[in-house]
């Protein structure tokens, strides 16, 4: 796996997720692509770090589905990190307002 991007690039803080944040995702565009479930390390308002030993390369586009008390999120993301031992990095690169909402109302309750 191509391993590019660092701590340095990042617009956003992350925050350490608990161990209950799951996120459901899929490869690519195609709604016939095999959906995934995977845990989520850290988040931030820009992207997300998943824990997948899947072979996505950087540079790859990413479905992610959000199920959380704030509400369903579906935002579209690009992979920026690989690592295949440990998971990938994203970067959000499409949500919808109402999902813009729900994300930062994640991040404030994250943040207490």
């Amino acid at each position: 796996m191509k391993r590019t991007g660092t701590k340095d690039n990042r617009r956003d803080a992350r925050i350490a997720v608990a161990q209950g944040m799951w996120v459901a995702w899929m490869a690519g565009e195609s709604r016939k692509a095999p959906r995934k479930v995977s845990r989520v390390r850290d988040l931030s308002a820009g992207g997300a770090f998943i824990s997948t030993n899947a072979p996505l390369a950087v540079g790859s586009a990413v479905q992610l589905l959000f199920a959380l008390p704030e509400g369903e999120m579906r935002i579209h993301a690009i992979v920026r990190y690989a690592d295949k031992e440990k998971g990938i990095g994203v970067e959000f690169t499409r949500m919808g307002t109402a999902d813009r909402a729900r994300l930062q109302e994640l991040l404030r309750r994250l943040k207490r």
